[in-house]
């Protein structure tokens, strides 16, 4: 593991970390470039040596995390915040290096509950993970 780079991402992430999408520790720490559309949410990250499982690829709980955020982002910036209140996740490729691309969708809006999928694609264009995910809006205080 490269700790050097390990330690200038955590470095960084105390640093400029914020309560607020997109901005806050763990988002700032694994470097998720995050984009919209008016219908999707896109995020964008490099594998980095410190994501790897103990095999030395790309653990599932990174892939996991990414999905939920471009769902729950999609989902703050179209209904407003919501939380995440089950999903399912399919995972078809092993990652070790390389530019991730992760955009999720609505699949329906509701009232108070909304359900979501996203697709992980590597560089080339192969699909390395698929999720659909059920969130619940919050009321915000």
């Amino acid at each position: 593991m490269n700790k050097e780079i390990v330690n200038e991402k955590f470095k960084n992430a105390v640093e400029t970390s914020e309560s607020d999408y997109g901005k806050y520790f763990l988002s700032k720490l694994f470097d998720l470039d995050v984009s919209y559309t008016e219908d999707t949410c896109t995020v964008e990250f490099d594998v980095e040596d410190f994501m790897y499982n103990p095999m030395e690829v790309l653990h599932g709980g990174v892939i996991a995390f990414v999905l939920d955020v471009s769902m729950g982002h999609l989902c703050k910036k179209v209904i407003g915040a919501a939380v995440t209140v089950e999903m399912k996740i399919q995972y078809m490729k092993a990652i070790k290096s390389g530019k991730l691309t992760c955009t999720a969708e609505f699949l329906r809006k509701g009232k108070n509950i909304s359900f979501l999928e996203s697709k992980m694609f590597d560089e080339d264009g192969n699909i390395v993970a698929s999720a659909t995910g059920t969130f619940a809006k919050v009321k915000q205080q």
